[in-house]
């Protein structure tokens, strides 16, 4: 009885070391790089385009996308 118990687990070690592949928490490591890997974007003032908020240009609380329409935001 004691050989099959041992048996059993010597089974599930196995199992639990080769065949299971992920963990069902949800604070799993590569969960919360992937999500802090995610960029925001900003929508440019003037011409609308999308870009990084890393590459954004901050002008008075407006985001923009280069200095040329930093310009003709300006201008108009």
């Amino acid at each position: 009885m004691i050989k099959l118990i041992l048996l059993g687990l010597i089974i599930y070690i196995i199992y639990i070391i080769f065949f299971k592949k992920s963990i069902p928490f949800s604070n799993h490591p590569t969960k919360r790089a992937k999500d802090e890997d995610a960029q925001t974007v900003v929508e440019c003032k003037q011409c609308g385009t999308y870009v990084s908020l890393d590459e954004a240009i901050l002008v008075d609380g407006k985001y923009f996308c280069s200095k040329e329409c930093v310009d003709a935001y300006n201008r108009s």
